[in-house]
């Protein structure tokens, strides 16, 4: 068995049973694992380009987790985002080609009156950091440099879009929804291609 599936597989059972550690008796037999999966291949970066990735999301943000990571950023700027995401309880799990995952501290998604979906992830550990070397924007476009990722992903009601990082925008508190958001997003450059919707285990 690849060591990439069996740290996929420990990642998840973790997550698991310290969830149903802190649920009442009577629920435990009742709270299986929901994971939700999103894939897409990386473009526009150099290097990093053509890496498929896999997304396992199992916990989105409440109400009071966007709330406090929001104002953190409203009132103190992006500096501040590496403390916040320090108490944050892991989301999911970014996959790669390589053995090792990235954790997902931050996962939160609003839907359009089209039916489409926003999704804003952000991880505590820049992406691409576990290779020899760090994933970087393609061109001149630069964005956040610190060590993590913001990535927005933007998908249609049939659960299909397309992926932005902050690895070439800046990252800033939009006041409409209360989240995170990648500035300029209709401008940025496409990160992830073919994003789909799938299912997880």
């Amino acid at each position: 068995m690849p060591f990439r599936t069996v740290s996929r597989r420990r990642a998840l059972l973790a997550f698991a049973l310290s969830t149903a550690a802190l649920l009442p008796g009577s629920l435990r037999a009742q709270a299986p694992l929901k994971v939700e999966t999103f894939t897409g291949t990386t473009v526009n970066l150099a290097p990093g380009a053509a890496e498929r990735l896999k997304i396992d999301i199992f916990r989105w943000a409440s109400d009071a987790d966007r709330d406090t990571l929001f104002g953190a950023i409203k009132e103190k700027g992006v500096s501040q985002l590496p403390a916040a995401l320090e108490k944050a309880q892991t989301a999911g799990y970014v996959w790669g080609s390589g053995s090792l995952g990235y954790s997902v501290k931050y996962a939160h998604r609003s839907t359009s009156p089209e039916g489409g979906e926003r999704i804003v992830l952000v991880t505590d550990r820049r992406l691409g950091s576990w290779g020899r070397d760090a994933w970087k924007a393609a061109g001149q476009a630069t964005g956040e440099e610190g060590a993590f990722t913001v990535v927005e992903l933007r998908l249609n009601k049939q659960g299909r879009g397309e992926g932005k990082m902050s690895f070439a925008s800046k990252v800033a508190a939009d006041a409409a929804t209360k989240t995170l958001s990648l500035e300029s997003y209709a401008a940025a450059p496409v990160m992830l291609k073919d994003v789909r919707r799938g299912t997880g285990n």
